[in-house]
C-alpha cells in the first residue's frame, strides 16, 4: 500500500512538471515595452534627455537621427525617426559592478527612440529600452538583492520618462522562444604586467577602435569606469581598469533597424565591457551575443538571420586577432578560496602589499641616480636650425580679392617652439599658453587685440608646431567667415595675417578648405548642428571661480577676458579623448584643440562638437567621422567634469 503511494505521488509531480513544461512553451516573455506619443516627439525626447541629470543619470552617448545617416550612405530612408541615447547611472550602478563585472553588458543600457514612415497606420513616436527581465537574464544574475536593486535603477529613469512625456500608448514586443543557452560571449587575453596600466589600457583602446574601423564598426560610445569613480572619489579597487565601449556595425544596423525591425534597437548599440581584476595579467571581454536578438525579436528570415550571426562571427575573430581567447562557459563555476578561507584571503592581501611595495621599491632605483655627477658649467645654447620644407600649395599674398575657396590653415617652415614665441611676442601676439596636445604635437595659444575685438572664439589662434615637419596655423579669414557670418567682411584680418607672416615666415595654402560662401551657414549634412546650436555645460555665478586651484591646472590651458566682458576659456581634454585625432589620421590638424568655451551670463558654452569638428576638418567623409562617432560625446563630458 505504502509503495503504490509512493508511486501515485511520483507520477503527480511528474504531471506538474510536464504541465509546467508546456506551460512555458506557450507562454510568452516581455522583451521591451515601449510607450508612445502622438507626432514626432524628437524635441520633447531631448528636453527630456537634458534633465536626467535631476535623477543620478548621465548619458554616455547620443546617437540622434541616425535615419539621416543611413539615407547619405545607403540612400534608403525607412524610419522617419531613429536615435538611441546610451545611458547609465554612476553612482548606483557601482555596487553592481562591483558585485558583477557582467553587468556591464547593459551599463550603459539603449533607450531607444523610433517613429516610422506609415503615419497612416502607426503616426506616433515610441521610446523605450529593453525589458529589465530580459537584461538580467543576459546578464545571468540570479542575486535577488542585485537584480532588484538593477530594476530599481532602472526603474527610476521609467519613472521620469512617464512623468515628463505623458504618454498615452503602450506596446509590447514579446517573445516566443527562450533566449540561447550562452547569452554572453565571454574572452580573456592574457598580458605581460605594464609600467602604466593606464598607458597599457589607452594603446589598447587605439589598437581595438583602429582594428574595428578596417571591419567597417564604429565605437557609438565610450565610458572609462575606473577614471569616473575615481574622478567622483568613489572606491572601485576591485578593478585596475574597467571601460564600456558602445559598439556599431553600421550596415548591419541599417539591414535590421532601418528595414522592418526598428525595435530591434533596444539592443544597439552594443555593450562590450572591458575589465582587468585587481592584480591579474588577464584583460577581460564580454558583451551579449547577437542571438538574443535573434530569439528575443522572433526574426524568422534564415537570410537575415545567417547575415546577423556572420557579423558576430567577425567580432569574435577580432578579438582573437587582439589576441583574445574564449572562455569555456559551460564549466561550472569554482568557488573563490579567498571567499571562504581566511588563510587563503590573507595570502591575496599580502601578495597585493608585496606587488605595491616592488613596484615603489623600483620607481625608486628609477628616480634615484648612482653617484652625484659633477658640476659643470653649461655651454652656451646655440640656436637651432631646423630643415627646410617645400609646400605645394600657394603662397599667402596680402591684399586682391576674396577667392572663391578659403583655406582652413597655413603652413610655415619648422621651428623650435620657443624661437616661435618669441617671434609671435615681438610681432604683436599675446602667448596664453603651450599645450601639447599629442606626443610631438604642441599647440601654443595667441591672441592680439585684432582677434579680441570680434568678442567671439576668434579672439584666439592655434598655432601647431609639428615636429620638424611645419608650423601650422588657424587662417582667421576662415574661421572669421564662419563666425562672423554676415558681419565678416573678407581682409579684415590684414593686420593679423601680416603679423604672422612675419613670425611664421612665408606661409601658404593647404588641402583643407570650404567655398567663402558655405562658411556663414555651414552644415556638415542635413540634420546636424550649425553655428547657433550651442552645447551649455555649466550654469552658475561662480563658474571661474571653479576653475581655480587644482582643477585649474588639470582642466585648464588658459583663459582670456574678452573687452564685452565674457570669457573664453581653453580646455584641456584628456590624453586619451585627444586620439580620436589618430583615429583619422589628423595629427597634422592638432591645433583644433584645446576645446574653448565661452562663459557670458552665468553661462558657459560651447560649439557643439559636431559642428566644430567638421568646420575644422572640411576633408573628412561621412565615414572618417562616424570612426570617432564618440569623440563629441567625450569631449562634452571632459569639458563639464570641469565645472563641477
Amino acid at each position: 500500500m505504502r509503495l503504490n503511494n509512493i508511486i501515485l505521488a511520483l507520477m503527480f509531480t511528474v504531471g506538474l512538471a510536464h504541465a509546467d513544461v508546456l506551460s512555458n512553451i506557450a507562454k510568452t516573455k516581455v522583451t521591451a515595452q515601449m510607450q508612445g506619443s502622438e507626432g514626432n516627439k524628437e524635441i520633447e525626447i531631448n528636453a527630456l534627455i537634458k534633465k536626467i541629470d535631476s535623477i543620478g543619470y548621465s548619458t554616455v552617448a547620443a546617437n540622434k537621427n541616425i535615419q539621416v545617416h543611413y539615407f547619405n550612405k545607403y540612400k534608403e530612408k525607412n524610419v522617419e525617426l531613429i536615435t538611441f541615447f546610451t545611458l547609465v547611472n554612476k553612482e548606483k550602478l557601482r555596487p553592481l559592478l562591483l558585485q558583477n563585472p557582467d553587468f556591464g553588458a547593459y551599463a550603459p543600457f539603449n533607450f531607444l527612440v523610433y517613429k516610422t514612415l506609415d503615419i497612416e497606420k502607426d503616426d506616433n513616436t515610441w521610446y523605450g529600452h529593453l525589458d529589465t527581465d530580459t537584461m538580467l537574464e543576459i546578464i545571468g544574475e540570479e542575486d535577488p538583492e542585485s537584480q532588484e536593486a538593477f530594476k530599481e535603477m532602472v526603474g527610476t529613469f521609467d519613472t521620469f520618462v512617464t512623468k515628463e512625456m505623458k504618454p498615452t500608448l503602450t506596446k509590447k514586443f514579446e517573445r516566443t522562444k527562450s533566449l540561447p543557452a550562452i547569452t554572453k560571449l565571454k574572452m580573456v587575453k592574457k598580458f605581460e604586467a605594464p609600467d602604466d596600466m593606464e598607458e597599457f589600457v589607452e594603446d589598447f583602446v587605439m589598437e581595438h577602435d583602429g582594428l574595428f574601423s578596417k571591419h567597417e564598426f564604429i565605437i557609438a560610445g565610450f565610458i572609462d569606469f575606473k577614471f569616473e569613480y575615481s574622478d567622483m572619489d568613489l572606491e572601485f579597487d576591485k578593478y585596475d581598469a574597467y571601460w564600456v565601449s558602445s559598439l556599431c556595425h553600421f550596415k548591419f544596423s541599417n539591414s535590421v533597424f532601418n528595414h522592418g525591425i526598428p525595435q530591434a534597437g533596444v539592443f544597439a548599440p552594443c555593450s562590450i565591457y572591458f575589465y582587468i581584476p585587481k592584480g591579474s595579467n588577464e584583460l577581460h571581454v564580454g558583451y551579449a551575443t547577437v542571438d538574443n536578438w535573434i530569439n528575443a525579436i522572433n526574426i524568422k528570415d534564415q537570410a537575415r538571420i545567417d547575415y546577423m550571426r556572420a557579423i558576430d562571427a567577425e567580432v569574435v575573430e577580432i578579438f582573437k586577432e587582439l589576441g583574445f581567447e574564449l572562455v569555456d562557459q559551460t564549466v561550472a563555476k569554482s568557488t573563490d578560496a579567498s571567499a571562504t578561507d581566511p588563510l587563503a584571503s590573507e595570502v591575496e592581501a599580502l601578495k597585493v602589499k608585496v606587488k605595491k611595495l616592488e613596484a615603489e621599491l623600483a620607481t625608486y632605483k628609477k628616480s634615484t641616480p648612482a653617484a652625484a655627477p659633477a658640476v659643470t658649467k653649461p655651454a652656451a645654447a646655440k640656436a637651432v636650425e631646423l630643415p627646410k620644407k617645400v609646400f605645394k600649395g600657394a603662397k599667402l599674398v596680402l591684399g586682391g580679392k576674396a577667392p572663391k575657396e578659403l583655406t582652413t590653415y597655413y603652413v610655415a617652415n619648422p621651428q623650435t617652439v620657443d624661437g616661435l614665441k618669441a617671434k609671435l611676442k615681438a610681432n604683436g601676439f599675446k602667448v596664453l599658453a603651450t599645450t601639447q596636445i599629442l606626443s610631438g604635437e604642441t599647440v601654443i595659444t595667441i591672441t592680439n587685440d585684432e582677434l579680441q575685438k570680434t568678442n567671439t572664439l576668434l579672439a584666439t589662434l592655434q598655432v601647431l608646431v609639428n615636429g620638424e615637419n611645419e608650423v601650422r596655423v588657424q587662417n582667421p579669414s576662415y574661421f572669421g567667415a564662419a563666425y562672423l557670418q554676415d558681419k565678416f567682411k573678407y581682409g579684415q584680418f590684414s593686420a593679423t595675417l601680416k603679423a604672422l607672416q612675419s613670425a611664421l615666415g612665408d606661409m601658404h595654402e593647404v588641402d583643407d578648405k570650404l567655398e567663402l560662401d558655405d562658411l556663414d551657414e555651414y552644415q556638415f549634412m542635413f540634420g546636424m548642428p550649425y553655428l547657433d546650436d550651442t552645447i551649455t555645460v555649466a550654469e552658475g555665478d561662480n563658474l571661474l571661480v571653479k576653475l581655480r586651484g587644482e582643477k585649474a591646472s588639470k582642466y585648464v590651458a588658459y583663459t582670456l577676458k574678452l573687452p564685452n566682458g565674457a570669457t573664453i576659456v581653453g580646455h584641456k581634454l584628456r590624453s586619451r579623448t585627444n586620439k580620436f585625432l589618430l583615429k583619422i589620421e589628423a595629427e597634422r590638424n592638432a591645433n583644433i584643440l584645446p576645446y574653448e568655451v565661452m562663459i557670458k551670463d552665468g553661462k558657459a558654452i560651447i560649439l557643439d562638437p559636431k559642428y566644430y569638428l567638421a568646420l575644422s576638418l572640411p576633408l573628412l567623409s561621412m565615414s572618417d567621422f562616424m570612426k570617432i562617432a564618440s569623440a563629441p560625446d567625450e569631449i562634452e563630458k571632459d569639458i563639464k567634469r570641469a565645472y563641477k
